[in-house]
């Protein structure tokens, strides 16, 4: 019970949307459910006129008071004028009552129950669709720290296969768990107005079918825990393979991979295997149990006397009875391994995220005066990686971050975009808080050219606009002749509509970097990060994508991160990091000139003899 109250909870948000959907499935399987308890007085009907020759009728005399009749016994003799009876000529009402009434109650039965079937099914795949919009939607307004913390495997499971074991859920709760109940409420009512002794019978064997379904239910609960345990692992380890899968080979790796990966495997068959088990077991269980209750139903019909039609009806109440019990054991099975599912989804839906955008939050669309960061301190966790800073970046200036590895001049663009928010102090555009910006606007004011550039599997063209919405092919083009990118863009096969593949494998590392520079353009954004640009190209790709990048600085706020000092030679003013903190600051020849970080790092890279002359 307390497994079918979570899934109702969770659903609870997504139901007020389906609920024409629900109403209609719910009234359709409440009118099943009553038509099965119908169904008895009617079989009873018909065996009574068969059976029982007016000569064998009881005859109440003058003076005995006659029984009120139970409504359904006027229904019934109303009905019985259109069924054969015994010892009487048969006539066209007759002939047609024989031939279609049981017809007609099986197409009464299977369209109710059609219907039922179909509204419920459609509700919850929609519900599920909309939970899956839901997660999507989540995981895009959770902060970058959560994605930090959980693995991609994990959070590919609970998309597809958490919202699978609750779709499943949810379909039974919809047609099985709504309508079955009703059944047997009808079948009981319907067995005790037509022998109430029979019906007790049946009724003391219920707990014979619950005690199994309850037990087998745990063991598919455990069981589910298992396979969603077992398959966050085989997906992480997937995931891995599939995405350093130069790396496993270069260190000879595939025996290892194969060996966990069937290990995993294995552990998840197991757990399935229980699974099945549990769901199993509980059909045939039940099946004892309704044989048990039909053969004491024939020795309390043999002891007790009872007519042959309330037999029939009696026996044919049960199997009704005992179906829908079944149904719903089996449905428990589900309902556990969902609610799992649901405790996994609930958990995921309710993480805060550590950024959010307050009610009334500002909007911005131009950039018109500086940049400042005023005392800012930031932590990944226990380790402050920021110390204090402060600096301003006026409009139109070009400021370069440099320092060692770690140094924390990433975090300073993670900052910027408000992927995080300071641990303390505040950062300003045009003197307003990013804390007190609309996250759209603000994220817009910037254009961001990184090492590690994310190629779709899409299109040239596609992965171009993402720069921006709704980019005109001419934009497109114009973009990436800005960027160098339309020579070889015209030499591919299908030109601007070549799919590229994963991670653009089909392109060099320039060519990537070039697309990402062509992004930026047709961004056109006031405000250019540049994030170690060109750290991983060769010379001459280097010198290629520089001069797009050149391009690209032209009358825009320029913040450029690199370790490769060489690029920051013509900043306006470069700040130095040493573990989190500004140890330097001045231009490319004041600091080449003074004895610190600044000239340790260029004599390290060479430069220093070479460039000091120039910079000076």
């Amino acid at each position: 019970m307390q497994e079918l109250k979570k899934i109702i909870i969770f659903s609870m948000p997504f139901l007020k949307r389906r609920m024409p959907l629900i109403l209609a499935g719910l009234i359709s399987g409440f009118l099943f459910g009553a038509f099965n308890g119908a169904y008895l007085f009617i079989l009873k009907a018909a065996i009574d006129n068969f059976s029982a020759p007016p000569s064998h009728q009881q005859v109440i005399s003058a003076t005995e008071k006659i029984p009120k009749k139970h409504f359904y016994q006027k229904v019934m003799e109303q009905l019985g004028r259109w069924l054969p009876k015994a010892n009487e000529p048969l006539d066209w009402k007759r002939i047609c009552g024989g031939i279609l009434i049981l017809p007609l109650i099986a197409i009464f039965r299977g369209l109710l129950r059609l219907l039922n079937s179909y509204f419920m099914t459609l509700a919850a795949a929609k519900i599920v669709a909309d939970l899956q919009s839901a997660i999507l939607s989540k995981l895009h307004s959770l902060s970058m720290d959560f994605f930090h913390k959980s693995t991609t495997g994990d959070l590919a499971i609970r998309i597809l296969n958490d919202t699978k074991a609750f779709y499943d859920s949810v379909s039974v709760l919809f047609t099985d768990v709504a309508k079955d109940p009703i059944t047997i409420i009808a079948i009981l009512f319907s067995c005790a107005l037509i022998d109430w002794r029979l019906t007790i019978v049946a009724i003391l064997l219920v707990p014979g079918c619950i005690v199994p379904a309850v037990t087998l239910a745990k063991k598919a609960r455990e069981a589910s825990m298992g396979i969603i345990s077992y398959s966050v692992a085989q997906s992480n380890l997937l995931f891995e393979s599939l995405s350093g899968i130069q790396v496993i080979k270069a260190f000879c790796l595939e025996k290892k991979n194969v060996e966990t990966f069937r290990h995993q495997a294995n552990e998840l068959a197991k757990h399935a295997a229980k699974m099945s088990i549990a769901g199993t077991m509980v059909s045939p269980m039940i099946d004892v149990v309704a044989s048990f209750a039909l053969s004491l139903l024939i020795l309390c019909v043999i002891w007790q006397n009872i007519s042959i039609a309330n037999m029939a009806a009696i026996a044919n109440g049960a199997i009704l009875f005992f179906a829908p019990i079944k149904r719903l054991a089996d449905s428990n099975v589900k309902i556990q391994e969902g609610a799992y599912s649901a405790k996994r989804l609930t958990d995921l839906l309710d993480t805060p995220s550590t950024v959010q955008e307050k009610p009334d939050a500002k909007a911005i669309k131009a950039f018109k005066k500086q940049i400042e960061f005023q005392n800012v301190t930031f932590n990944y966790g226990h380790e402050t990686v920021l110390k204090n800073l402060s600096f301003i970046i006026p409009k139109g200036k070009k400021m370069g971050i440099a320092g060692r590895s770690g140094a924390g001049k990433t975090t300073l663009t993670s900052l910027l975009f408000r992927f995080y928010d300071p641990v303390s102090g505040s950062i300003l555009i045009d003197g307003e808080d990013l804390r007190d910006l609309k996250i759209e606007d603000l994220r817009n004011m910037f254009s961001l050219v990184s090492q590690d550039v994310v190629i779709f599997n899409r299109s040239i063209a596609e992965n171009i606009a993402v720069g921006k919405s709704g980019a005109s092919r001419e934009e497109i083009e114009q973009a990436a002749k800005l960027a160098g990118a339309h020579e070889f863009i015209e030499k591919l096969p299908q030109g601007y509509d070549t799919i590229i593949g994963e991670r653009g494998v089909k392109l060099s590392g320039g060519q990537r970097q070039r697309l990402s520079i062509a992004r930026a353009f047709i961004r056109n954004s006031p405000i250019l990060i540049l994030d170690e640009a060109t750290s991983s190209l060769d010379s001459h790709s280097e010198s290629v994508v520089q001069q797009a990048i050149y391009q690209l600085e032209k009358g825009r706020t320029v913040l450029i991160i690199a370790h490769r000092l060489s690029t920051l030679a013509d900043c306006d003013e470069i700040l130095v990091l040493d573990k989190g903190e500004i140890v330097q600051r001045g231009n490319f020849g004041e600091l080449l000139a003074q004895e610190g970080l600044f000239r340790s790092m260029a004599l390290h890279q060479g430069i220093a003899t070479t460039l000091e002359g120039v910079a000076s």
